[in-house]
């Protein structure tokens, strides 16, 4: 690995893949299992906000959620939606599937699946808005996504979409507990991690706070509030532990990352020393390195029905 770089953004949604399929809670995904059988006879619309490289398109089609889906993906990132461009088709073709190219993206297709697939770079805040999207989709899903953003102002206009019976699926929000271990200090620790909590609370997007660190527990309300049947909801921890040969896949660089982003937002903050979160930084690197860190952080799925 290149010890230096630990900002690939691309590379950290591939290396959380194998993380999130794991973390993702099975009683919720199986409840959108069971609620989506009487939809099966016919195609099944799928919006994803905030899709980045694809992966949730990946795992509507390796868990085998509906035989005929209509996916649409939409992210503000050019470089994720190109990378998804071309990792769906080559990991498609790597499974046996054939890809038919159409001139709003592709199509997937087995003997027992298909899935067509639009990838659309733009603002979803700005796509959900649009008044061909009202009542529009059977499925919207939200992966890692609310926890970004202002809850009360957003949930509304992504539920939006969906028609009148649709489902929500809203996944991996985050929820107030991060751990890392073993703790050399836990003082300064426990400072840190409040601190960088508190930093998704004073997110500003355009001016306005745009960020929960407790959003999973704060969307039950948000649901009820916006008259959505709340079906099912568990938690969806990351959980990340060496194995006797180090970390699965790449969740090396998973961890690396993270922990790069905690530096980054803390390095220069006024109620730290500099030189500690240096130093604290530099030993999670190297217990990354020497197979011995464990990470946790808490979060909750959920599904709901319009």
């Amino acid at each position: 690995m290149n010890t230096h770089d630990f900002s690939d953004f691309q590379r950290y949604l591939a290396a959380k893949v194998s993380v999130d399929d794991r973390s993702l809670n099975k009683d919720v995904w199986n409840s959108l299992f069971r609620a989506l059988h009487p939809w099966r006879e016919r195609p099944l619309r799928v919006l994803d906000v905030g899709a980045g490289i694809g992966t949730m398109a990946q795992r509507l089609w390796r868990w085998r959620l509906h035989p005929h889906i209509l996916y649409t993906g939409v992210d503000l990132s050019s470089e994720n939606i190109d990378h998804a461009q071309a990792q769906l088709q080559e990991w498609a073709r790597g499974r046996g599937g054939s890809v038919l190219r159409t001139a709003n993206g592709f199509v997937l297709r087995t003997s027992t699946q298909q899935m067509t697939i639009s990838l659309i770079q733009e603002d979803a805040l700005s796509f959900v808005r649009r008044p061909e999207q009202q009542g529009a989709w059977d499925l919207l899903i939200a992966h890692a996504f609310l926890d970004l953003v202002d809850i009360a102002a957003v949930l509304p206009q992504l539920l939006a979409t969906l028609k009148q019976g649709g489902f929500c699926y809203l996944t991996l929000n985050f929820d107030g507990v991060t751990i890392f271990e073993p703790v050399a200090e836990p003082s300064f620790e426990t400072k840190l991690i409040a601190l960088y909590h508190q930093s998704m609370d004073q997110r500003l997007i355009e001016g306005r706070l745009s960020g929960d660190s407790r959003a999973g527990r704060h969307l039950f309300a948000h649901l009820n509030a916006a008259g959505v049947d709340v079906m099912a909801a568990g938690a969806s921890d990351w959980v990340v532990i060496p194995q006797k040969d180090g970390y699965p896949e790449d969740e090396a660089y998973f961890l690396h990352f993270i922990v790069h982003t905690v530096f980054q937002e803390l390095v220069d903050h006024p109620q730290l020393d500099r030189d500690q979160v240096v130093a604290w930084t530099q030993e999670r690197h190297a217990q990354i390195d020497a197979g011995t860190l464990v990470y946790i952080a808490h979060q909750l799925d959920y599904l709901g029905r319009k």
